[in-house]
């Protein structure tokens, strides 16, 4: 499992690399910058059931533990920035994504990530939600405290003309459940 996790992150580097250059090429364009506050977050407790909170409810553990996202809206490209520790790096379109050709292994791993984002859809009831959302996929990956490198899938769906983003993350080498995130984003600049 780890070296399927290590050949997608590879995978994903490179192109990452080659959007880099693009964004270092094309830094005249038109760019619209968008700052997330997470307002709702959930994920499957050990016993199987679910757990959400609102920003709005008197407690709110996961939500306060939960950064603050950006995204830049260039031309037809959409770039990502999990915290202010990291770079921005671009989405992949969610089509696109699913017609990448990886060897059988990884796609078994990435088949599982998919089961999970349609079962959070069905519990969200997201199909009839996000039929104006942008979906893109970002391998996330981090150092933890043990120095040990994580990868996560995340499915992220965005909706520009309503400010909103949907955030669904499958971790694929820690125990962490997946969880659900939906965050209003402010316009920061045009």
């Amino acid at each position: 499992m780890i070296k399927e996790t290590v050949r997608i992150f590879l995978f994903f580097f490179l192109h990452l690399l080659v959007f880099l250059i693009l964004i270092i090429a094309s830094s005249n364009a038109e760019e619209k910058l968008f700052t997330c506050k997470p307002t709702i977050a959930g994920l499957q407790l050990d016993n199987g059931n679910y757990y959400f909170e609102n920003d709005y409810d008197d407690k709110t553990p996961l939500i306060d533990k939960l950064t603050t996202t950006q995204f830049i809206l260039k031309e037809e490209n959409i770039f990502y920035k999990n915290n202010k520790n990291r770079i921005f790096e671009q989405l992949i379109p969610y089509k696109s994504f699913l017609n990448i050709d990886l060897p059988s292994d990884d796609l078994n791993s990435i088949s599982k990530a998919i089961k999970i984002f349609q079962k959070w859809d069905k519990i969200l009831d997201l199909p009839a939600l996000t039929k104006d959302f942008e979906t893109y996929i970002y391998l996330y990956s981090f150092h933890h405290k043990d120095n040990n490198l994580n990868h996560s899938l995340k499915r992220i769906s965005i909706d520009a003309k309503n400010f909103m983003v949907s955030e669904i993350t499958v971790p694929m080498t820690s125990k962490t459940p997946p969880y659900f995130v939906a965050r209003l984003c402010t316009n920061s600049r045009f």
